[in-house]
This record gives C-alpha cells, structure tokens and sequence, in this order.
C-alpha cells in the first residue's frame, strides 16, 4: 500500500481551481454512499441521491461461497476479511460483485441460515466502510455443487466425469437421475439441463424458494444504501427448452424474484427499491447475441441489464479458431440490448484473457477503453481463487496450477497470496468518476500516464468524485484543470487520491501528472 501526500493546482481558462490543505485519510472517509437507482430513455444511467452519475467499478469476490470441495486437502474458498475490502479500495474499485448461495441461505427448505446472512451483513458493512457498494449476487455455476460424477463412475466414450460446482441446495437439486457426464463445457451434462427444466417449470415449487430466499436477503437489506442492488441469478441455463426460456421462462422468473423484493422492500422501515441486475442466458458468455427476456418482463423501472462480457476471451469462437465475437463488438451489442429495455447495461463479470498477465494486458487494456467510451462500468472475475476452487481443479482428480488466475495470484496448494500483477492492477486501477453530476458525455483514461479528461453536463451544480491512482509509473502529483468547475478538492488516501471539484452546465475536467 502506498501513501502519497504532495498535491498540487493550476488555473486554467477563467476557471480558478482553490485547492484547501491537503487531506489525508483512508477511504472510509469519504464512505458515505447513497442509495442507487436508474435513469432511462436514451441517455440511460445509473444515478445516485444526488442525481449524479454512477459507473461501478469493481470486482467478485466468491470468499463467502460454497462450493464443491473435490480435494479435502485444498479448501474451495479463502476467508473473506475487512482487509480483502481495504484493498480493493486502495486498487481504486467502488463497488463489489458478492457471491452469495442459495445452498448456505436455505440449507434446509424452508429453514433460512441466519449466522451465513449475518456473514453477508458483516461482509456489506466491510465493503461500506471502505466506501465500496455491494451487487449482491445468486451465484451458480452447472447448478450447483450436488451434480457431481461419482467417484470411480465411467463415462461413456466423448464424455468426461463432472466436477461439481456451485448454487442451489441439495434438497433443489432434481435431477431425474440424468447423467452427470459431460461434454466440453461444465454445463454440458443431461443432469444440470434437467436441473434447470424442472427450476424454470417450478417442480415441486423450488423456483418459489428462491424467490422467498431473495425476499429474506431483501428484507434484511431493504434499507441499505450500500447495496447497490441484487442479481437475480448468475449465467441462468436454458435447461431444456433454449428459445422458451429465454424469451418467457426467465423474463417470468425475474418478474416472480423482482416483485417479492419490492414487497420485502416496501414492509421494511426506510426500505427503498434496490437495482435488479438481469442477466442473459449463460449462451451469451459463449455467443454475445441477444438471448433476453422479451421487453415486458416487468413494469419495474429499477433494472438494469447485466451481460457478462468476455468476447475475446472464453466466446465459442475463440475454440474454433475463429474471430467472429470482439471486444468493441460486444460492448456495442450490449448497449443494443439494453436499449431495448431503455436502461443502461454493467457487466458483471469480464477479465480472463489467458493465464499470461503480460500477454492479457493488451485485451485488458482494450476492455478498459471500451468500458470508458461507452461510460460504464463492470466487475473483473474475480479477487481471490483458491487452489481448490473447482476453476482451479477443473476436473475430478485435477491438480491446482502454480498460481491461480485470480487478480490477487495465490500460490498453490497453500493459497498464500502472491499479488496482483502490475500490469492489471495499473489498467484496472486507472483514473475515473466514481460519481459525476448531470450526465457523462465522455470519459478517456490512459493508465499508463495517469491522465483524465472527464466532460458531462447537469442543470444544477453537483460534486465530481475522481479516483486518481498514484503508482510507480505515475508521477504522485495531480494537476486538476476544467472549465465551470471550482472548489478543487483533494485527499490522500491509499493508492492514490480523492479528487472532488464541484461542477456546474457543461463541465469538463482534466487530470494530468
């Protein structure tokens, strides 16, 4: 961790910049977030309380998760800490992309596990502390970690024994008996597509478990501010009917999910509607082509859509040898996608581009420029990956790599933590809003020289909040210069710098070393 206390500020144009005393201090000093909903129409955002734009800018964690443990030896997570959040604030992150499981929240029907939600509450006070929001998310990975090949079961010729994973509790998991073997990919077994068929036909009324267990998460976080909002269920499979599900299965599930929440929220004292994250069918992290739920899934107004981008990547195209999904591409897509929704998309996972940082870092560099230009933001899978998470094992029997892929690298099999690499930790950390008044209209960041230039416009005056990192390759010292902005501010924090100004009409704002 780095401190960094020279600052600096210039005039430039008739705008003079007053800068107060230098301030130093961590980032729960300047901690205090507000509740989060969404704009619409064609300039379709993400505001906070004071109508200022919000990017979200982050990661996943999956530290509080249960997954499958194929080797007792090697535990499938590493223990979540109030360090884990200083740190990603001192990278320059403002929000955080929490697994929960369906499988630790309802271990028995109808019996919710108050310690585990007291867990996620302490983790989103952490996370708060720190300044960071929270997406909290119903993870699941091929359903989850009870569809598993036995040990000692042959699969036929073609197909390979399953790994379990990770999501729904065992007494969910109706499998008719199906084979767990699969093809290439984790999903790709009879039994999680059958898992899945009898989720979305709500056999045996599981489907409206998850509901009430997101009704329980709600209520116990309908008057938070720090959580930024909730997404519905991560990578849903098309189980049996691809076509039927995504166009009216999934679009009927969220609904069912997004109206309990209001519910809990409503009968909760303070309580205030949260953003919904939708996301795709998990074929969109293979094919980005639109696979939603039709426009009128629901009337309610605080949704977001929530791809997972990773054109360049794990697409399908990549394992044909082909160059059909890119980068640019999949932004431009999902902005055509949540246009039809008249609401602005955030990606909550993208980042894994081969196991080679430096050879990774030109693609991260290229996702960093899109995310920029089209003025969102996302969360880079993921924080911390342990030797024995089943990304790190793969098959059963499968041994951990040196390192896990994950941004802070851990040695394995002893999950001692080994860093970030330079290169992502400089891209990932780059300057930007965390909020800004009125509307952006352009964002540009280099992380290689630390430089910003931020232009937006707002009816009434507001505070910008930057995030300006101070690393090694970055002189320490920020030279803040603008039009219609005044009241320069800016604290030392670690890592870097808050920077506020207050801005008024068309602003702009330029960072420089």
């Amino acid at each position: 961790m780095r401190w960094v206390t020279k600052l600096v500020a210039v005039v430039f144009g008739a705008a003079t910049l007053a800068v107060p005393a230098a301030a130093r201090g961590a980032p729960s000093s300047q901690a205090r977030l507000s509740p989060l909903h969404v704009v619409h129409g064609s300039a379709a955002r993400i505001e906070d309380a004071q109508r200022r734009q919000v990017l979200l800018r982050g990661v996943n964690t999956n530290q509080l998760g249960d997954y499958y443990t194929a080797d007792p030896a090697l535990p499938s997570t590493v223990p979540l800490t109030e360090d884990d959040f200083a740190q990603m604030a001192a990278v320059g992150f403002d929000s955080v992309r929490l697994i929960v499981h369906w499988s630790l929240l309802e271990p028995s029907r109808g019996a919710f596990d108050t310690a585990y939600l007291s867990r996620v509450r302490q983790a989103v006070g952490w996370a708060s502390s720190h300044g960071l929001y929270v997406v909290l998310d119903m993870h699941q990975d091929a359903w989850g970690k009870y569809i598993a090949t036995p040990p000692g079961e042959s699969c036929p010729p073609g197909l390979q024994p399953a790994v379990g994973w990770d999501g729904a509790p065992q007494w969910a998991t109706i499998t008719d008996g199906l084979s767990t073997c699969r093809a290439q990919q984790r999903e790709f077994s009879p039994a999680v597509a059958q898992a899945f068929a009898n989720f979305w036909i709500d056999r045996d009324g599981i489907q409206t478990e998850l509901v009430r267990t997101w009704a329980v998460l709600a209520r116990t976080f309908a008057a938070n501010p720090a959580v930024a909002g909730y997404d519905l269920l991560n990578e849903p499979h098309p189980g049996l009917t691809p076509g039927a599900t995504d166009i009216v299965l999934l679009g009927r599930y969220y609904d069912r999910t997004v109206d309990a929440i209001r519910r809990a929220e409503r009968s909760t004292r303070h309580g205030f509607a949260h953003i919904a994250f939708v996301e795709p069918l998990d074929t969109w992290s293979a094919a980005p082509v639109g696979v939603s739920p039709a426009p009128a899934f629901t009337a309610d107004r605080e949704v977001v859509f929530a791809p997972h981008l990773y054109a360049e990547s794990i697409t399908a195209d990549r394992s044909l040898g082909l160059d059909v999904f890119t980068i640019p591409g999949e932004f431009d897509e999902a902005q055509r996608e949540a246009g039809r929704y008249a609401t602005t998309f955030w990606s909550g996972e993208w980042g894994w581009f081969g196991s080679n940082p430096d050879a990774s870092a030109p693609k991260v560099a290229e996702y960093a420029a899109e995310e920029d230009a089209h003025l969102v933001g996302g969360a880079w899978w993921q924080w911390k990956q342990a030797c024995g998470d089943p990304h790190s094992l793969g098959t059963p029997g499968g041994h951990p790599p040196a390192q896990t892929d994950s941004l802070v690298r851990l040695a394995c099999p002893s999950d001692t933590p080994v860093g970030i690499p330079a290169s992502f930790e400089q891209i990932l950390g780059r300057a930007y809003p965390r909020a800004a008044p009125g509307t952006l209209s352009s964002l540009t960041s280099d992380p290689a020289t630390g430089t910003m230039h931020v232009a937006g416009e707002t009816y009434k005056r507001g505070v910008i909040d930057l995030w300006v990192p101070a690393t090694a390759s970055v002189a320490a010292r920020p030279v803040v210069s603008g039009r219609n902005i005044s009241g320069v501010r800016i604290t030392a924090v670690t890592g870097g710098y808050r920077v506020t100004a207050v801005g008024s009409g068309s602003y702009e704002l330029s960072v420089t070393h």
